[in-house]
């Protein structure tokens, strides 16, 4: 059997929050809606990502997202990667740990990151434009014979928490990421961390 850490990527691994930010101004501007706060988007953002986009926009369909998704946010920046990201999964792999993403992110924008942040040939496989997470994470621990007790996923929300639980493995929440910690802490990860250099203790 075989350890590994699966990582979510946009608030934990990729520091671009303030870039999602505006892509939601984009989509509220969009429909005509007024501006929500910063504050406001960390304490509604969960996934699946529908919940957060239909609780401000109730008739919007996913598809309909995906799409304005996509082009909105290839027009604002480019991210930079958490301090300390590189350093931490390589002494991850070091340890024995296979790695892994399952992320939502499109992989128009994951990989370029990906490659950006220094980090290709890190991960033994990427599942990019996740909805529903737990069937993607449940996949990896089949396919790769993953010791389930020594196997963890770790996001920023809540809903990560969520489907790492389902897929049977530990969770670890970060605080760092898109999600209020407040809201974080309610869905009960195994850890919560403040600083990825917590990880080397914990694994």
């Amino acid at each position: 059997m075989n350890k590994a850490v699966i990582f979510d990527w946009s608030g934990t691994i990729s520091d671009n929050f303030h870039l999602f930010c505006k892509v939601v101004d984009k989509m509220h501007v969009y429909f005509g809606k007024e501006l929500i706060s910063p504050i406001e988007i960390r304490n509604t953002f969960t996934i699946p990502y529908m919940k957060f986009w239909n609780h401000h926009f109730p008739k919007l369909s996913k598809s309909e997202q995906d799409v304005l998704y996509k082009k909105f946010i290839l027009e604002v920046g480019s991210p930079e990667v958490f301090l300390g990201v590189k350093d931490t999964l390589l002494y991850l792999k070091k340890k024995g740990f296979l790695l892994f993403v399952v992320s939502a992110d499109n992989p128009s924008t994951l990989f370029p990151e990906m490659t950006k942040f220094g980090l290709d040939g890190v991960f033994s496989e990427v599942c990019c434009s996740i909805h529903e997470k737990e069937g993607p994470i449940k996949m990896l621990v089949e396919k790769h014979f993953l010791d389930k007790e020594n196997s963890y996923y770790i996001g920023d929300t809540s809903g990560d928490v969520e489907a790492g639980k389902i897929a049977g493995i530990k969770t670890i929440g970060v605080s760092w990421g898109f999600q209020s910690k407040k809201n974080l802490a309610k869905a009960k990860p195994d850890y919560l961390i403040d600083d990825l250099n917590e990880l080397k203790n914990i694994l």
